[in-house]
């Protein structure tokens, strides 16, 4: 169940940006950034994004579900990472995840437009 909501949370991801990059929704109250920071249910940091600026950001984290947020500072305690360029619009981003396995199993299937550059390494 828990890598289905995985995948399910980078296709989102990825339908966000490939559908959002051309319309501006209106942003949500309260602070932001371009850190999409995910949990899980008890609130441990699982995985996070770090998109080019704020509106991007917020592009994706509407699609994203309850678990992701954007935030000003990233946040602490990942072990490994990954580069993944999503195309288009043909940005890199850098993900963080709590540790290798969870990195592993995340970027091991792709969403369309995805697109893993750089594999696990750990931070």
């Amino acid at each position: 169940m828990q890598l289905s909501l995985t995948r399910l949370s980078v296709l989102a991801a990825a339908a966000a940006v490939l559908a959002g990059c051309a319309s501006q929704p209106s942003q949500p109250a309260g602070p932001g950034g371009k850190h999409l920071v995910y949990r899980d249910s008890s609130g441990n940091v699982v995985r996070q994004f770090v998109y080019p600026d704020d509106a991007f950001c917020r592009r994706v984290e509407a699609m994203a579900g309850r678990g992701a947020r954007c935030q000003a500072d990233p946040a602490p305690g990942f072990a490994a990472q990954a580069t993944l360029r999503y195309n288009p619009p043909g940005v890199l981003v850098q993900g963080h995840y709590a540790d290798m396995a969870r990195c592993r199993a995340d970027t091991s299937v792709m969403s369309a437009g995805v697109q893993l550059v750089d594999a696990c390494a750990a931070r």
